[in-house]
Parts: C-alpha cells; structure tokens; sequence
C-alpha cells in the first residue's frame, strides 16, 4: 500500500471515547504506533473474513489442534 498524497483518501470519524481509547491501546502495542495502521490492518483482516465467509470457511484463533476461539463476523 502507497502512501502517495495525490491519491490518498482522507477520512473523517466520529467515534466513542471507549473505541478511541482502544484504538490508542491496540496503537501503542504495534509499530509503528499509528491508530491510522490499526484501522487499516482491521479493515485488511476484516477482507480476508469475508472472503473466507465466502468461501465456506471460518476465522479462529487455534493452538495446535485446539480451537481457542472462533471469530464471527456479521457481514449483513
């Protein structure tokens, strides 16, 4: 992803305080500590859900064999 200003997108959010503050605690445990890098990471995991949804498959978080949690994503 190009970070080219002539074709950049600028985004203006309203958002809770609780959600902005998770934003910043999900920002300083990342590196480059970047809220902007936590959305856009979201929204790439949130694309590979879907088109897994697609597919017939499911996302989890698994520990060898085990299932430690599955993710439900609603695309409605």
């Amino acid at each position: 992803m190009t970070n080219n200003t002539e074709s950049s997108k600028h985004l203006n959010l309203s958002i809770s305080p609780e959600l902005y503050e998770l934003l910043e605690t999900l920002a300083k445990s990342n590196d480059p500590k970047d809220i902007a890098n936590v959305i856009i990471n979201g929204i790439a995991l949130f694309g590979i859900a879907e088109d897994a949804k697609q597919e017939g498959y499911k996302i989890g978080v698994i520990d060898g064999d085990t299932v430690i949690k599955e993710i439900e994503i609603d695309l409605s």
